[in-house]
């Protein structure tokens, strides 16, 4: 797929520790300033809230939805740099 995204899954054992938090801003670090990348993507399943609170803690905009190969559409956010 032809775009910068960004995606993560954390285990349910390990849910609400900071993980996603910590591990997604050193990844979203590592798009930019590593890969150069000039915007890292997430691509959201409507259902998916817990990961959208994430995006929403990210400071995360929503910047499209798109129609995607598997037939769901789903909305993309951009994700800005961490600070």
């Amino acid at each position: 797929y032809p775009r910068s995204e960004l995606t993560w899954w954390i285990v349910p054992s390990v849910r609400r520790n900071g993980y996603a938090l910590e591990a997604s801003r050193a990844a979203i670090a590592f798009g930019y300033d590593r890969l150069g990348w000039d915007l890292v993507e997430t691509h959201m399943n409507d259902d998916n809230v817990a990961a959208r609170a994430l995006v929403q803690k990210l400071g995360g905009t929503k910047i499209l939805r798109e129609k995607f190969p598997d037939g769901l559409e789903r909305d993309i956010f951009g994700l800005p740099r961490p600070h």
